[in-house]
C-alpha cells in the first residue's frame, strides 16, 4: 500500500487515506482505494469498515496540480478510476463509517458521501464539492453517489454553488451525521461500525443494495465505460480554472 495505511481491530478494518500533506487524490491512489475496499468486501474477518484521513484533511479530492498535464489518455485513466473507487465505496456490502478528520474538498466530499454514517470532527474544517470552480463536471459515479446522499438544498449549495459549509452547517444539512471532539472521532467512528455490524449481514447487504438500486444501476454503467465524460472531461476551461486556483493564495 502506497496511499493507504490498513489496521484491523475486532473484525472493524480502519482505512486511512495517507497522501500528505491534504491526501489529494490521483489515478493511482484511487485505484489503490478501489481494489483495496474490493479486497476487504471478500476477508471473511471484516465485518465493518471505518474510512479517514491522515493528518489535517480527510481529503481535499483531486491533484490540481495534475490537471493540466493530462492528456485524453491520462483523463480516461483519472475518470475511470474515480468511477470505480466511489463505485466500490458506494456498493460496499458492509457498514462503513466515515471518520471526517479535517477538509473533506470535492472528491474528498464524495468519497465520504459514499460511507453509511459519517462522524465529523468538531473543527475548524471545510465541506465542499468544489468541482465548479474548476470547471470539473462530476464523473457519473461522483454524482450518483452524491444526489443519493444529499437533499435538494444541500445539493444545490454544495453542487450547483459550489459553496463551502464549515462542521456544523454540514451535519445541520445531514451532510454528515454527527459532530465530536476530535479526540473522540476515532472511538466514535469504531462504536458505530461495531454497532452497525452487528446487524443481521445478508439483510443489511441487500437492503443497502436495494435503497441505492437506482444510483448503483447508474454507477455500473458508467464503470462499464457508458459515462459521457469519457468524450472530453478536462478540457480548455477546467485546465485553465485549475492553473488559476493554484495561483490564488492560500485562505
Amino acid at each position: 500500500m502506497n496511499t493507504l495505511k490498513i489496521s484491523k481491530t475486532d473484525g472493524t478494518a480502519v482505512v486511512t487515506l495517507a497522501r500528505p500533506p491534504v491526501n489529494a487524490m490521483d489515478a493511482a491512489s484511487l485505484e489503490e482505494l478501489a481494489a483495496a475496499f474490493d479486497g476487504l468486501a471478500r476477508d471473511d474477518s471484516v465485518t465493518a469498515a471505518v474510512l479517514t484521513g491522515e493528518g489535517r484533511a480527510f481529503s481535499a479530492g483531486l491533484n490540481l496540480k495534475t490537471v493540466p498535464e493530462l492528456d485524453l489518455a491520462g483523463q480516461r485513466r483519472l475518470l475511470a478510476a474515480l468511477n470505480d473507487s466511489f463505485g466500490v465505496l458506494y456498493a460496499w456490502p458492509k457498514p462503513l463509517v466515515g471518520a471526517i478528520n479535517g477538509h473533506a474538498i470535492a472528491g474528498g466530499l464524495a468519497a465520504a458521501l459514499c460511507t453509511d454514517w459519517r462522524v465529523v470532527a468538531d473543527i475548524k474544517l471545510e465541506a465542499s464539492l468544489a468541482e465548479i470552480h474548476v470547471g470539473v463536471t462530476f464523473p457519473a459515479a461522483a454524482l450518483a453517489a452524491t444526489l443519493g446522499e444529499l437533499s435538494p438544498a444541500a445539493a444545490r449549495r454544495l453542487v450547483l454553488l459550489g459553496e463551502p459549509l464549515t462542521a456544523q452547517e454540514a451535519v445541520t444539512l445531514a451532510v454528515f451525521d454527527e459532530l465530536v471532539p476530535a479526540d473522540a472521532l476515532q472511538a466514535r467512528a469504531l462504536e458505530r461500525a461495531r454497532r452497525y455490524a452487528a446487524l443481521p449481514p445478508n439483510a443489511f447487504a441487500t437492503m443497502k443494495r436495494d435503497v441505492r438500486a437506482a444510483a448503483l444501476e447508474r454507477i455500473a454503467s458508467a464503470r462499464a465505460g457508458n459515462d459521457p465524460r469519457y468524450g472530453n472531461w478536462l478540457g480548455e476551461e477546467a485546465k485553465r480554472a485549475a492553473a488559476a486556483a493554484l495561483r490564488r493564495p492560500a485562505g
